[in-house]
């Protein structure tokens, strides 16, 4: 039994393997997203940085060509007024030097002789001093250069720093021009690369900027502790190298920094690199911002998605429970075992399969007689004692409402399964305890043995239910096996249900036909109607009973086909007789509960009845007991519809139902037909132990008139005409005839009772 709860169970790994894959999908994704987003701020930041230091190693050329271009500037000035001093007059005094420095705008003039002596000076100072060997001075005069200026450098005397210039004049004086280093800087200082850095260390984006020589040494930062140093990363240093722009991730002190390097060039030459450091504190910042709130909202997606396949799980438990589970026992159903029998079919193992229907066979009536309510809680109770017999091999199932299956696998022999029917018995032998009264249940058990003949589950199922059609036969026991016999009969109820469906299709009077048999007053002998009476006979199968086919025509739902068909073809003859000047002349129709519960059953009775163009009159409609049993209010409302048409109404086979004659007083009928049983008495017993003189009187009394049927001797003819039966109908006066000797017996009956020949 746990393997079958397994079977319609909802296996959490369907719901497991789908969740692990939408998570791992989820984790990619987040990644995914996360990576994308710091890609895109790192990106940004490159990109942003990049075009930085781009325009800032702009800055840093153009910067670096104005220092060049204003020191070359300061060198010319220098050289110019060393010139004009030497040529000024070529006599040289203090004052006049002193007027010169003015006009120049320099600090320091000295005069020297050939000697290397100083003999004249702006400032008064130094007068008599004399260059000595290695002095840049001493260097100037002995050389054979006409003018030099020199870089700046530190004065020897008065350690003052000095950009100076020489030249020599054509008498031989050497004249030498200073101008404080302090003034050149000042003037020099907006062009240098450390204020160009510390200007853009302004720019609030921009984090700490550096430059670095083509030796890699920082000549200027904004980081002043960083001057002066030596780049050590090979990274760096590879970067550098590459001379190209570079961008990547980096640690500075243990914090991650983003670093771009773009070279610097003046006049194709490369200068140095320029190299941003940026932090990542902000960007990174952002980037958990934003990835949180994607985050978020991936697990809230990630979340709802959790609990639709929770509620998808949930509600499919629910739909299995309903879709494959008895709501009433709690058992597998129909529907189940329809599946479960497909798959042990196609999975054919070699074991021994077995299958028994279970048939409550009075249940119906249980129902009808205690209430549906009573009825399920005895089935619930039958479910519990039937689960009893379950096993590992033995799986019940609720088939239908009051059959149940036991599915039997892995058994020895036939024996087995006469015991566990028997088993079966047992539990219905004993009363059922559920309500106050106890109440027993027939059974029947339909065992078919499921061997590798069975491909088909319809047929399986169809077997079992054959089967327990054979018990209801034959009653001698209350289980059967599907076998050969059973078998052959199913073949033969299957040739004639074909052969009915073919002849109904093609309207084959061959295969299916009408006799009628005469209806004769019992005062006059004269033939008042006739009951149309379906036959059938085959090529294959010769003449079948009617008793065969119409519980086949009935067992196959062709009851509605078949029934029109009898009708219509009764009809037709009504419209012969007619034609033939027999318009009296009553034709009863057979009607089954089947026909007259349909709400068009009427207007199908009428449109037949126009469609043949005969008289109302001429139709009656036989009903039996069973009819008025399967709902009197709905039944008596259409026989009183049919009534008001014209149509006559009989009830067929009274006295052998449940049908009282207070029941038939409210009954919408015109007569009734004596069943055959009572009228078979009649030569046997004493005429004062029968009651039929007493129904006729009855029904007398209630307006009804009254035919008997099944009269096969005179003595039962004598009996009826003496209690004043009206009509009678059997062998005595004539058996079923076709259409053409209806009519001629017709034709004689009027000349016989012209010629008062009566019986």
């Amino acid at each position: 039994m746990n393997n079958k709860n397994k079977r319609k169970a909802i296996h959490i790994k369907t719901f497991i393997i789908p969740f692990i894959i939408i998570a791992i999908i989820f984790l990619i994704v987040g990644k995914i997203l996360i990576d994308s987003i710091k890609n895109h701020y790192y990106n940004q930041l490159e990109e942003q940085s990049i075009n930085f230091a781009r325009s800032y190693s702009h800055s840093l050329a153009k910067g670096t060509e104005a220092y060049e271009i204003v020191d070359k500037l300061l060198e010319d000035k220098l050289s110019v007024a060393s010139k004009i001093v030497a040529f000024y007059d070529y006599h040289h005094s203090n004052e006049q030097l002193k007027k010169l420095a003015d006009t120049l705008e320099v600090d320091e003039i000295y005069s020297y002789n050939p000697q290397g002596e100083i003999v004249f000076s702006n400032t008064d100072k130094y007068l008599g001093w004399k260059a000595y060997e290695g002095h840049p001075v001493y260097d100037f005069i002995f050389s054979n250069k006409k003018s030099l200026v020199e870089d700046i450098r530190q004065d020897t005397e008065s350690g003052v720093y000095y950009k100076y210039g020489y030249f020599k004049a054509p008498d031989g004086c050497i004249i030498q021009i200073g101008v404080l280093a302090d003034k050149i800087q000042n003037f020099l200082g907006g062009f240098e690369i450390q204020q160009l850095l510390d200007e853009m260390e302004d720019d609030e984006i921009i984090g700490q900027i550096s430059f670095i020589d083509n030796y890699f040494n920082i000549l200027a930062s904004t980081d002043n502790g960083l001057v002066g140093r030596k780049i050590t990363n090979q990274d760096v240093r590879s970067a550098i190298d590459e001379d190209r722009e570079h961008s990547f991730l980096n640690y500075f002190y243990g914090k991650k920094v983003y670093e771009v390097f773009i070279p610097v060039y003046f006049q194709n030459s490369k200068i140095g690199t320029l190299a941003i450091r940026q932090s990542l504190e902000k960007t990174e910042a952002i980037v958990r911002q934003v990835s949180t709130i994607g985050f978020v909202t991936l697990s809230t997606i990630f979340a709802s998605l959790l609990y639709a396949m929770a509620s998808t799980y949930n509600k499919n438990k629910k739909l299995i429970k309903l879709a494959y589970y008895d709501s009433l026992t709690g058992l597998p159903n129909k529907e189940y075992l329809i599946e479960f029998l497909t798959e042990k079919i196609e999975k054919n193992n070699g074991d021994k399969k077995a299958l028994l229907l279970i048939n409550c066979s009075n249940f119906r009536t249980v129902n009808l007689t205690f209430g549906f309510q009573y009825g399920d809680t005895i089935l619930q109770e039958l479910a519990e004692k039937l689960k009893e017999l379950a096993n590992i091999y033995i799986i019940l199932f609720r088939f239908t409402s009051d059959k149940f299956v036991l599915y039997v696998d892995n058994y020895d022999e036939k024996n087995d399964l006469i015991r566990l029917a028997n088993k079966i018995n047992e539990i219905f032998n004993n009363p059922f305890k559920s309500t106050d009264v106890n109440q027993f249940i027939g059974a029947q058990v339909g065992i078919v043995e499921i061997d590798n003949n069975y491909n088909s589950i319809d047929q399986l199922l169809k077997d079992a239910s054959v089967a327990l059609t054979y018990i209801k036969d034959n009653s001698s026991a209350n289980y059967a096996f599907f076998n050969e016999e059973i078998e052959n009969i199913v073949k033969r109820e299957e040739m004639i249900e074909k052969e009915i469906r073919t002849a109904l299709s093609e309207k084959n009077t061959k295969k299916l036909y009408l006799e009628y048999q005469p209806q004769v007053d019992l005062k006059t002998n004269q033939i008042v109607g006739f009951e149309a009476l379906a036959r059938m006979k085959t090529k294959n199968l010769g003449l079948i009973s009617p008793v065969e086919f119409i519980d086949i025509v009935e067992r196959k739902q062709l009851m509605i086909p078949f029934g029109n068909w009898v009708l219509k073809t009764a009809c037709n003859f009504i419209g012969v007789l007619n034609n033939k000047g027999y318009d009296v002349i009553k034709v009863a129709v057979n009607i089954s509960g089947i026909q007259l519960m349909r709400d068009d059953f009427i207007d199908t009775v009428m449109d037949i009845i126009k469609e043949t163009g005969i008289k109302e009159s001429n139709l009656k409609l036989e009903i039996t007991e069973s009819i008025i049993l399967e709902g009197f209010t709905i039944v008596n409302s259409r026989l009183k519809q049919l009534r008001d048409l014209g149509i006559e109404i009989a009830l067929d086979d009274f006295g052998t139902g449940y049908s009282s004659l207070s029941r038939i007083r409210g009954l919408n009928i015109d007569c009734v037909k004596i069943d055959k049983y009572f009228i078979s008495k009649i030569p046997v017993k004493d005429h004062s132990e029968l009651i039929t003189k007493e129904i006729i009187s009855m029904c007398h009394k209630i307006g009804l008139t009254v035919i008997a049927e099944g009269v096969e001797v005179k003595e039962q003819r004598r009996y009826l005409v003496e209690n004043h039966c009206d009509i009678m109908q059997g062998y005595l006066f004539s058996k079923p005839l076709s259409k053409e000797k209806t009519l001629q017996i017709l034709k004689n009956n009027y000349k016989d009772r012209k010629n008062n020949n009566y019986l």
